[in-house]
């Protein structure tokens, strides 16, 4: 009598289960990386994010190097370090840290602009510093760029005479002029005073000059006020940014309003 022939056993359906799972686990993984980092953005550990902000207290005129070695260049990684914030504290246009060799090649070769204090949040595009060599590292313009609007410029005054009243930086004056307007020469002389441009900004004050910022408009009115006439500045309150309509004032106006009369 044959031997009976020996019953193969059935495949298992265990080993693409197993894989199946380790494939599930990676996927579930990835997604769990991707969302804790924002999808690509400022990286996130838990409830906080990494936020890039000022070390120390940076000067304008301070220029920042990947390496330090160079002299009187301050190393990236000595003027700024990351911290972990709450993500409501953190403003929309921080600085998306990635790593610190990344924050390191961005800001090389920078020089600020206006003053970081120790605890300032680096922005995107951050308006405080600029690259080295497109701007003169003195000019009066890196004194405080974000004060300057697109389409400004600035004009210098002497701070002489009538304009010497102890004006400061941050200031906003009223000038007013005194023209010869020769159609009231018969009548009572040709000087007229009025006022002409308003709210200026005091940008700075420095070596006897007061410069102000003004549209290249306003910046060729202000030329010939200082060539053909005689100038005072009247000072406003803070927060008085009104414009103000006044009347022309010339000798007849004053004799007529005062009553003057021949003696």
């Amino acid at each position: 009598m044959a031997a009976p022939t020996p019953t193969r056993p059935k495949a298992s359906g265990g080993t693409p289960l197993i894989i199946l799972g380790i494939v599930l686990a990676v996927i579930a993984a990835i997604l769990v990386l991707f969302l804790t980092t924002g999808g690509g953005g400022v990286v996130s550990a838990g409830n906080t994010v990494n936020v890039v902000m000022a070390a120390q207290s940076l000067s304008p005129g301070t220029v920042l190097a990947k390496d330090g070695t160079a002299s009187g260049y301050v190393r990236v990684a000595d003027a700024f370090h990351v911290e972990r914030l709450p993500p409501a504290a953190v403003p929309s246009d921080a600085y998306a840290f990635t790593s610190t060799d990344a924050l390191a090649t961005a800001l090389d070769n920078q020089i600020v602009q206006s003053p970081f204090l120790a605890g300032d949040i680096l922005r995107t595009q951050d308006n405080r510093m600029a690259k080295i060599g497109s701007s003169a590292v003195k000019s009066v313009v890196n004194h405080k760029p974000s004060s300057l609007q697109a389409g400004q410029v600035l004009f210098a005054l002497h701070a002489s005479g009538d304009l010497q009243i102890g004006l400061q930086e941050g200031d906003h004056i009223d000038l007013l002029a005194t023209e010869c307007v020769q159609a009231n020469a018969k009548a009572s002389g040709c000087q007229v005073a009025q006022t002409t441009l308003q709210d200026l900004s005091i940008y700075m004050v420095a070596n006897g000059l007061i410069f102000v910022a003004v549209s290249h408009q306003d910046a060729l009115i202000l030329k010939i006020l200082v060539e053909t006439a005689k100038l005072n500045v009247v000072l406003r309150k803070p927060g008085d940014d009104g414009h103000v309509t006044t009347q022309p004032v010339d000798a007849g106006s004053i004799i007529s309003r005062f009553g003057f009369t021949a003696p």
